[in-house]
């Protein structure tokens, strides 16, 4: 969205169209699991910016894409849903263009591999309208856990993840930053830690 032609609404509709998706593979895993046992999932990284667009490659072979910093990070996104247990990854830029239209829940303040500068990322669930009030619990307390890890203040970060897995226990995001709690227990971060988390692989 955006090219060739500027789209206000580029990133709403981005966000929407992955959302949709989404939606489509829950049915059609309904489908496979049925048929053949199995399920497909499908991660996805969305990010917001200028890039470069069109034909690309040589007279013989090429192809329309888009190139540039903000595709590279979109794409190192799309990785980290693995580490999240979630869906869908929007960068910082996307999340404030679309954040009045979309509940979304803050993750992590993330350093990915070729950057230096640490941006915080965000879970893109659903429509505003569409959270029902078992989510929006569930993003409130993992945001003040969030605050409490940023902070070093890991046992208080960790007993307010659990108020989570009371309410839902296979919470991806809960169980992965309660993984780095717990690692930090044990190997405290450097002074200059921030509260980022630093990905050193790009898949």
């Amino acid at each position: 969205w955006g090219a060739p032609y500027k789209d206000p609404q580029h990133a709403v509709k981005a966000c929407l169209s992955a959302i949709e998706q989404q939606t489509i593979i829950d049915k059609l895993n309904n489908e496979l699991q049925n048929k053949y046992g199995h399920k497909i999932r499908v991660r996805m990284g969305i990010n917001s910016g200028i890039v470069t667009a069109g034909n690309m490659g040589s007279e013989k072979k090429f192809q329309y894409t888009v190139i540039g910093d903000v595709v590279n990070l979109a794409a190192r996104l799309e990785p980290v849903n693995k580490d999240f247990g979630t869906k869908i990854i929007i960068g910082e830029t996307t999340y404030n263009i679309v954040k009045d239209h979309f509940a979304t829940r803050p993750l992590v303040k993330i350093q990915v591999k070729g950057k230096n500068i640490p941006v915080f990322i965000y879970e893109l669930l659903c429509r505003k309208e569409d959270v029902n009030e078992h989510m929006q619990k569930i993003i409130e307390i993992y945001t003040e856990s969030l605050d409490l890890f940023c902070n070093r203040l890991w046992d208080e970060a960790e007993k307010k993840l659990k108020e989570i897995f009371s309410l839902h226990s296979e919470d991806g995001p809960s169980l992965y930053l309660l993984k780095l709690i717990q690692q930090f227990k044990i190997n405290p971060p450097s002074e200059k830690w921030n509260g980022e988390y630093i990905r050193t692989v790009k898949n």
